[in-house]
């Protein structure tokens, strides 16, 4: 039987993560992980043709010094690619037109995207009564505070393009915390984030202000991942093995993985469940009902990706920024149309350029009975009818994820305080996830690495519990 301080189930970005920051810390980690790859919805592949296309998640935003420290450690520092002026322009979609998104007050003032009077509406929010409520859905809670229409054509989008949900069950306490808590403090979101960025300045003092990179790497977004695996090595990281069973006796974990047509027990001081929430619910019933419960509790929208890659000349659209988001007062299929090659250019060939098309989400869902070719179809249609596309792409790349993004949905903050208790009576589970903290890569990123602090700090001055191995 193989022993190490710390098993992580489940090699996304949060597992990695977690387990190399653990791995520096001393510690003797094994990552299982049921797919043939690490990386989860991380994926990218190039084309023959010399398209870079990720399949799933496709940028990082980050102003963490840590973060870059760990890519220096892991060798992919040299391998960022940084978006250029491009990253910082962001449109929506009105009247089947994309418009850009004012950054600067006088910019918001003379937007099309909404009336005068949505404008004007947005002023009052500083008078607007803060909710009396333990919760509000994210819909209800913007139309109170800025108005129906900004939520409609602002809101919305970013929502739909970011989390793939429907604002009317979303949460806002568990989707936008610091919004929640803004209002609640002030009394009003603008009050709030104003005496919050007074004390952000008196910090300000103690160091220089890091700024916020739009990046990928050569390769793709799967290299980050790819480059932990690599470096933790065979030993450390199990491919196609998926833990059947868990239990907990006398202060050890066990788990029961099968790989290679056998099942074999691991022990460990310490168990990460790095998971989607459905998988973890599975490895915890018979440890806990109710967190099992509140684990399939938290729903999963499906979503569709489509990679195209066309001659420059086939596009007439400038393709001048990151992309268009869609409100979904527009009707259209897509939740966003991202343009690869105008964030990071060496993601398609010399006089090529490559477009995302992001469909699905939990008001449009990917049905099981949509085919291959139908959404490849629809992809190249929203290309032709936003972007002027015209002609055959070169280069078509199709991922169906049917359980793509996770909701937080109403109830979200009671089933994660439930995943709490259960990691206070069982000591050494922890779970980790998109599901857990926010959904964005960074966060998880984030949320990982203070896990694995935390988990590294309960063995300090207990040598006797860190592997000699």
């Amino acid at each position: 039987m193989q022993t190490y301080d710390v098993v992580i189930v489940g090699g996304g970005i949060s597992g990695m993560s977690a387990a190399y920051t653990l791995f520096k810390r001393g510690l003797d980690v094994l990552v299982v992980e049921a797919n043939d790859e690490v990386g989860g919805s991380m994926q990218s592949l190039t084309t023959a043709e010399g398209y870079v296309f990720d399949c799933g998640p496709n940028t990082l935003a980050t102003k963490e010094p840590r973060m870059w420290a760990e890519f220096a450690d892991l060798g992919i520092a040299g391998r960022m690619v940084v978006s250029g002026r491009a990253g910082k322009r962001r449109y929506f979609l009105k009247d089947n037109k994309p418009l850009e998104i004012p950054n600067d007050p006088l910019g918001m003032a003379r937007m099309e995207h909404v009336s005068l009077k949505g404008k004007l509406r947005v002023l009052r929010e500083p008078f607007v009564p803060r909710a009396t409520g333990p919760d509000e859905s994210v819909a209800s809670f913007f139309n109170r505070r800025i108005g129906p229409e900004v939520m409609t054509r602002m809101v919305d989008p970013f929502v739909s393009g970011v989390y793939s949900g429907d604002p009317s069950k979303m949460s806002i306490k568990a989707t936008f915390p610091a919004i929640w808590e803004a209002e609640q403090r002030a009394g009003s979101v603008i009050k709030g984030f104003l005496s919050a960025g007074k004390g952000k300045k008196k910090d300000a003092a103690k160091g220089p202000k890091m700024r916020s990179v739009t990046f990928s790497f050569e390769g793709g977004i799967a290299t980050w991942p790819k480059a932990i695996a690599r470096t933790l090595g065979p030993r450390r990281v199990w491919r196609q093995a998926r833990v059947s069973d868990l239990f907990h006796e006398s202060g050890i974990w066990r788990l029961v993985v099968e790989r290679d047509g056998r099942a074999e027990t691991v022990e460990s001081r310490a168990v990460i469940l790095a998971t989607p929430a459905y998988a973890a619910a599975d490895l915890v019933a018979d440890l806990d009902a109710a967190a099992a419960t509140a684990l399939r509790g938290i729903p999963y929208s499906s979503m569709a990706v489509v990679n195209l890659g066309y001659r420059r000349n086939q596009v007439t659209h400038p393709l001048d920024g990151f992309g268009v988001l869609a409100p979904s007062c527009e009707g259209r299929n897509f939740l966003g149309l991202l343009w690869a090659s105008s964030l990071f250019p060496p993601f398609a060939p010399e006089g090529r350029v490559s477009t995302i098309d992001m469909m699905g989400g939990t008001l449009n869902p990917i049905r099981e009975e949509q085919s291959r070719e139908e959404l490849i179809a629809r992809a190249i249609a929203d290309n032709e009818s936003v972007l002027g596309a015209s002609g055959t792409p070169e280069a078509v790349n199709f991922t169906r994820w049917p359980k793509a993004i996770p909701q937080y949905n109403f109830g979200h903050v009671e089933r994660i305080a439930t995943l709490e208790q259960l990691e206070r009576t069982r000591p050494g589970l922890y779970f980790a996830g998109s599901y857990r903290g926010g959904v964005g890569v960074p966060k998880c990123w984030k949320n990982a690495v203070e896990l694995a602090d935390r988990v590294a700090n309960n063995f300090v001055g207990r040598p006797e519990q860190i592997s000699t191995k």
